[in-house]
């Protein structure tokens, strides 16, 4: 049987990026009859109910694919709610980050390596609040996501495995902002796909 794998995921980009990747490599297998193949490790597996194969020894009738896939044009083989079934986070995840108010306006300070970078930008603290304010809704409600913010209620210290679980660190903040009844997201994939996986929808 053809089968189509991706090496690279987990190692090229971050889970925003990974998440992108995936959803293509899914998509393209399922559109074409492929079987899909991924790599053992891939921290998608611990999060969500991953059923594809660990990714063996190509062979002449495989492919791997590698890049970041979030041009309009491979978006277009994915349909938005296959691709939402594709990333239903286990129970376990789900009760470990329950919602931190009954409500609450996320407003995702996306800095790390988007500060140094001139490719990239980042979104000022007042513009959030300009935002928030010109669409009606109040300051009051703001709580600013961001992996340099300390959370009150977060320990960070999710599993004492940091191999195979390891760097998962960034599970609060993306739950943070997935479950906000209104989300204002950076320019960063980690809060586009939270936006894209929330039942809010606002």
């Amino acid at each position: 049987m053809f089968s189509v794998s991706m090496s690279c995921l987990g190692k090229y980009g971050r889970f925003g990026n990974q998440l992108f990747q995936y959803a293509f490599a899914k998509s393209y297998a399922m559109k074409n009859g492929y079987e899909l193949q991924i790599p053992a490790d891939w921290i998608g597996r611990s999060l969500f109910d991953i059923e594809e194969l660990d990714q063996r020894v190509e062979n002449e009738h495989s492919i791997d694919l590698h890049g970041f896939y979030q041009h309009q044009d491979f978006l277009k083989i994915m349909n938005p709610d296959t691709v939402r079934s594709f990333f239903k986070f286990k129970d376990v995840w789900v009760d470990m980050f329950p919602k931190v108010k009954s409500y609450y306006i996320a407003c995702h300070l996306r800095r790390g390596d988007f500060v140094n970078n001139p490719h990239y930008a980042c979104i000022h603290e007042d513009s959030y609040l300009r935002a928030v304010e010109k669409h009606g809704y109040s300051l009051d409600d703001i709580l600013f996501v961001g992996e340099e913010i300390k959370q009150p209620n977060d320990t960070r210290n999710y599993s004492s495995d940091k191999s195979f679980h390891g760097n998962i660190d960034f599970l609060y903040d993306f739950f943070l902002l997935m479950n906000a009844d209104v989300l204002f997201r950076s320019n960063s994939t980690f809060g586009w796909w939270s936006s894209f996986l929330s039942n809010n929808k606002t």
